[in-house]
């Protein structure tokens, strides 16, 4: 009974979004400033780089029309490392673009940067926080200043306006001891406190199977995924992958320097993927056959 109510709900948020996704996300840079063990960056082939502005201002031309709900200027990199952060956001904001966000592990999060990321006009900010302690912390985002990143947050949320902060952790066994500390610290600071299992990477990084124990699946119900249907992703260098976690972009549904974004979102390659999805023939993809991730629509 609740597979099939589920479903439903599915079928029906599968039709509003087959002209537009929800949310688009902009990798502006794809380096990163730590070594975070739950993350496959470490490990990533994929060319590093900046996202020109030139190619940056084409991409809001095409979406400039699109009911997007969030746009989003982050990808496989930490945004705070984009020399063109605070102007892509003004940019944005320039052509009416509301919910601006971006994901970030707050540790370049200095007063000075936190007033320009309010000046240029950015509403939102995902920051990812998996630890209580230092000891924890560190040992799952290693090359990172716990005590910096908490000072960090904690004056950007002291700010008048500032954007909606959400403290997002990563649960794992490292740090399953801390998280009555944690909602302790941040439950009633942050806007939101959001906890996330952590991921495989599409079957690249691989995790301990008790890391990945949803009640559905235990049940061996897979739903489709849901980010068919719910975000478009472009890398620095103009790919679009099929979905966020193909940080190595080995399943590319476009690219923006010579495909049109409404085409590569309504377009024959996206519209096969989903097609198997729906008929559960996801192991028929490459990219999706040992991927773990667990679909939640809402």
């Amino acid at each position: 009974m609740y597979r099939h109510l589920y479903s439903r709900r599915i079928k029906g948020i599968q039709e509003e979004r087959l002209l537009y996704p929800r949310t688009v996300a902009i990798e502006g840079t794809s380096a990163c400033n730590s070594a975070c063990i739950m993350c496959g960056h470490k490990n990533m082939k994929r060319a590093q780089g900046v996202m020109s502005l030139e190619l940056y201002k084409r991409v809001l031309e095409q979406l400039q029309d699109w009911p997007i709900e969030n746009l989003l200027l982050s990808g496989f990199g930490e945004p705070l490392l984009d020399p063109h952060l605070e102007e892509r956001i003004s940019l944005a904001k320039s052509k009416g673009f509301g919910n601006i966000g971006l994901v970030s592990n707050a540790s370049l999060l200095s007063p000075e940067k936190a007033a320009r990321l309010i000046s240029a006009g950015l509403d939102q900010m995902h920051i990812s926080l998996d630890g209580a302690s230092p000891e924890t912390y560190h040992r799952l985002r290693p090359g990172l200043d716990y005590s910096k990143v908490v000072e960090n947050i904690d004056h950007i949320l002291s700010l008048s306006p500032r954007p909606k902060i959400y403290i997002q952790v990563v649960t794992l066994s490292d740090n399953e001891k801390e998280i009555t500390e944690l909602r302790r610290l941040w439950e009633h600071k942050a806007d939101r406190l959001i906890f996330r299992q952590a991921q495989d990477w599409a079957g690249q990084v691989p995790l301990p199977d008790r890391e990945h124990s949803p009640h559905l699946m235990e049940q061996n119900f897979w739903p489709p995924c849901r980010y068919l249907w719910d975000q478009l992703n472009i890398y620095w260098d103009g790919t679009v992958p099929v979905c966020c976690l193909d940080y190595e972009a080995r399943q590319m549904i476009g690219n923006v320097e010579t495909d049109n974004l409404a085409g590569i979102w309504q377009g024959a390659v996206l519209g096969d993927l989903r097609q198997k999805h729906n008929a559960g023939q996801r192991d028929q993809i490459s990219l999706c056959r040992h991927c773990r991730y667990f679909s939640v629509w809402w």
